[in-house]
């Protein structure tokens, strides 16, 4: 071989390396920031727990309510004094004790109509009251692809940020009553989070970004 086909042969190889390196099947912040986006865009929601309304508080924990402040009680009368729920008294049917009805009173908790613009529905999925959206913030690194059956797999650490964040989800009581909540806005920008993902011939994807 002379030398100009060598340098043509060793010139290709360099560009095809060079290709890959940057190309959207590497293992790099940039590609990693990409799927974690393309995560949050699809499963950046964050919502409450599914709530089967009316909700009933019984008095057992009506009076457990400041020991376990995140228990239904206190979860509830947060979300009263938020005004997405009203509370009323009511007695529940009972058992019959000397010809009389003995029943059970409770606190019911309704959704009142503050609630609906926070409501979010998927079909077949009990509606979620959503209380703002995750975006990225930075990549802090990612672990080395590893083989995992037929595919590359990864981890990637990331912080994130908050995007339209409803004014209730800030107040003490309601990070004090879904601790989940209060977490993520407590952590944002320094609450480190990981996700896993894949390699796919169009690029890294997030596990169970379909599901």
């Amino acid at each position: 071989m002379n030398k100009t086909a060598l340098f043509l042969v060793v010139g290709a190889t360099l560009s095809a390396a060079l290709s890959a390196c940057g190309g959207k099947t590497a293992a790099n912040d940039k590609n990693f920031a990409v799927t974690v986006t393309q995560y949050f865009d699809k499963k950046g929601d964050l919502c409450l727990d599914p709530i089967k309304w009316p909700v009933d508080v019984y008095e057992i924990d009506l009076r457990q309510q400041k020991l376990y402040p995140d228990g239904s009680a206190g979860q509830m009368a947060a979300l009263e004094a938020a005004g997405l729920a009203r509370s009323g008294d009511v007695e529940l049917p009972g058992a019959i004790v000397g010809g009389k009805a003995s029943g059970v009173k409770v606190k019911r908790y309704t959704m009142t109509d503050a609630a609906q613009p926070f409501l979010h529905t998927k079909p077949g999925r009990q509606p979620r009251i959503c209380w703002g959206r995750k975006s990225l913030d930075k990549v802090v690194r990612w672990a080395d692809p590893a083989k995992v059956g037929d595919h590359q797999e990864s981890s990637v650490l990331y912080t994130y940020k908050l995007s339209n964040v409803a004014p209730w989800a800030r107040k003490p009581q309601v990070k004090e009553a879904f601790p989940e909540l209060g977490r993520n806005v407590d952590g944002e920008h320094t609450q480190k989070e990981k996700l896993y993902v894949k390699l796919t011939p169009q690029g890294w994807e997030a596990l169970g970004l379909n599901d």
